[in-house]
């Protein structure tokens, strides 16, 4: 956590660093605190300007603040894919005297690992078939396979409660020789993959030339009464543009969770 006070607010953000991928699921979340230390409500601007390559989400955070209220904001921090590892920070100023607060957060900057066994789903787009408002598709592709910070930092979960089928795909650049899949579904101390994961699922690659050249999802590998945290999936090797796991069922009947996603040539 950093602070600092003055012009009758005090500035806070944590994490205190960050750590972010450079892909397109890899920004990290920073919490932005300014409280009013007056006993008189107050108008505060909040002004986040990054060292290249990284970008702030939002920038500007401008609001009423009751004497004594704290307004806390989620700021997204990312850098664009194509970036070099690299060291930089997030200045935050507060105030509209330019005498207000002002820290700073170090952000180191990752680029995906390239090359023969790196993970071809952290530098993809990811969709999926529905995501519950707390657990977006970009989780099961932002680097993060701990299922301890389930809920917290990581993680996909389907929006449509004891409705299946369900999906959630990959889609690279350029086509890539595929001949791996490593899925790590929930499975922590709370909630273990025995009763919270993935049970049965279809490992699928898009087959463009299928359907008289309009394309379509094949079947390459597939699972049935899985127990297990984490399952590879080996099969021939294959050419694609993209990769879906088809879920068709999850041992607790209720949704579909993905943690990681890992796509290996």
């Amino acid at each position: 956590m950093s602070t600092q006070a003055g012009d009758n607010l005090t500035l806070t953000a944590t994490p205190q660093t960050l750590n972010v991928l450079a892909a397109p699921c890899g920004a990290r979340m920073v919490d932005v605190a300014v409280r009013n230390d007056s006993s008189q409500p107050t108008y505060a601007d909040v002004l986040l300007t990054a060292d290249a390559p990284v970008r702030t989400t939002p920038d500007v955070i401008s609001s009423y603040l009751p004497a004594g209220y704290t307004l806390h904001t989620p700021v997204q921090v990312s850098a664009p894919l194509g970036s070099a590892d690299s060291d930089a920070k997030v200045t935050i100023k507060a105030g509209r005297t330019g005498r207000g607060p002002q820290i700073s957060v170090p952000v180191v900057v990752k680029a995906p690992p390239s090359g023969p066994g790196a993970n071809l789903a952290l530098a993809a787009s990811v969709s999926a078939s529905s995501s519950h408002a707390n657990f977006k598709a970009c989780g099961a592709i932002d680097g993060n396979s701990n299922s301890d910070d389930w809920q917290t930092a990581t993680g996909w979960n389907d929006g449509t409660s004891r409705v299946f089928p369900d999906w959630l795909a990959v889609t690279f650049a350029q086509a890539h020789q595929v001949s791996r899949v490593e899925m790590n579904t929930l499975n922590s101390t709370r909630y273990t993959a025995a009763r919270y994961g993935l049970r049965d699922w279809d490992v699928q690659v898009w087959d463009a030339g299928a359907n008289g050249g309009s394309g379509d999802w094949r079947t390459v590998a597939s699972v049935r009464g899985n127990t297990a945290g984490v399952v590879n999936s080996t099969f021939d090797p294959v050419s694609t543009t993209a990769v879906r796991i088809f879920v068709i069922a999850s041992n607790d009947s209720t949704y579909s969770r993905i943690v990681e996603l890992g796509v290996y040539e």
